[in-house]
């Protein structure tokens, strides 16, 4: 069990090797040429072992467990330092064999090996497998003399990944519904409430101004008609605000005035009118005041954004929709794999039986006793 390799030395003669100083020895051989052959197992012959310089082929004996294995193996020889352009691989595989289970478990492992180490997103599809896997899936059909049992490899690897496909388009179906149903109303409604509220405010806003049109702000109770007195009334108050929620400190002609703070040190001063309006605070006293002054003064400019954010919200919300109601791009071949999945699976059944019945036929040889049983 392993591999054999070969160079190109026109001398050979068999040589064990069981301790370290002896497998030194054959490794130089091999790297002159003094030696043509090697035989060994594929920890004996794996990683570490280099012998590449005059290798022309390599013969795999078996199918090892690991797709690593078999690149272990072929690195002997696939690697820098071969003086050889070409190297040729053989793999023998026997009909009727453990092979074709062998090669078929390496192919399952390398099909998802190959997934993580692509970066495939299985979640939404599942390509065919890569050159490595191909080559064992190829040499396990040929281990199989069966013809029947070749179409079943192809057509439980064709069904494993329909229903791959399958399952993505479920969650993606079922994401899709989420959306439409759950997630772009809410925000479509949570929108529309905020533009009602800056509309409200503005009205709100235009009223307090034609009643008070001079500068004036509450801060804990007191009234300030300086901006530099009310700004530091406002650093006062923002030291004796928790961290992590808004405080309300004082009243701009009829909104509320808070003060935000957390703990990495950003603090924000918030108006409230029919909805919340932030501002960054500062160290700034008269700074604070005119960015709550520019805030109270802009909020009309708010609206633009917020339409078109809530247009795009009805957009997503529509195409959402329509994706939802799409179906499934390959249900009916996914119907005609598993249909015919079953009828070969049925068929190779019949074909067992057939065997097993073959096998008992002779029945000169056999007598029956009085219980119905069987016996030499």
């Amino acid at each position: 069990r392993g591999k054999r390799a070969c160079s190109k030395s026109s001398d050979s003669y068999l040589s064990l090797s069981k301790t370290d100083a002896q497998r030194d020895t054959l490794f130089r051989q091999m790297r002159s040429g003094e030696k043509k052959v090697l035989i060994g197992s594929t920890d004996k012959c794996g990683t570490g072992v280099n012998v590449q310089t005059h290798l022309v082929a390599m013969h795999h004996v078996d199918c090892p467990w690991k797709p690593s294995s078999i690149e272990q193996r072929e690195g002997r020889g696939i690697r820098q330092g071969n003086e050889n352009k070409e190297i040729a691989v053989y793999r023998y595989v026997t009909k009727g064999t453990f092979d074709a289970y062998s090669w078929s478990l390496v192919e399952n492992k390398q099909r998802f090996i190959s997934q993580i180490m692509t970066s495939r997103a299985v979640s939404r599809s599942c390509e065919d497998i890569d050159e490595a896997t191909l080559s064992y899936a190829e040499i396990k059909a040929v281990a199989t003399g069966n013809p029947l049992i070749r179409e079943k490899m192809e057509v439980d690897s064709d069904v494993q990944k329909l229903k791959m496909l399958k399952a993505s388009y479920d969650n993606e179906h079922y994401g899709f519904q989420d959306a439409f149903l759950t997630k772009y109303p809410k925000l479509i409604a949570a929108a529309e409430e905020r533009l009602a509220g800056i509309r409200e405010d503005i009205t709100a806003r235009d009223k307090a101004v034609l009643a008070e049109p001079d500068f004036s702000i509450k801060v804990e109770g007191f009234t300030y008609s300086e901006r530099k007195d009310g700004g530091a009334a406002l650093l006062s108050a923002r030291n004796k605000c928790g961290f992590n929620h808004a405080q309300k400190v004082g009243e701009y002609k009829g909104f509320g005035v808070l003060v935000e703070r957390n703990v990495i040190g950003y603090d924000y001063l918030v108006l409230r009118g029919r909805t919340d309006y932030k501002v960054d605070m500062s160290l700034s006293d008269v700074g604070n005041i005119l960015k709550l002054e520019h805030r109270f003064n802009d909020i009309q400019d708010l609206i633009p954004d917020l339409e078109k954010k809530l247009e795009g919200y009805r957009m997503n919300m529509e195409q959402a929709k329509a994706e939802f109601e799409k179906p499934f791009a390959h249900e009916k071949e996914l119907k005609e794999k598993l249909k015919r999945q079953s009828e070969i699976n049925a068929l190779l059944n019949v074909e067992e039986d057939e065997e097993s019945l073959d096998v008992l036929e002779p029945e000169k040889e056999l007598e029956q006793d009085g219980r119905g049983q069987l016996l030499h």
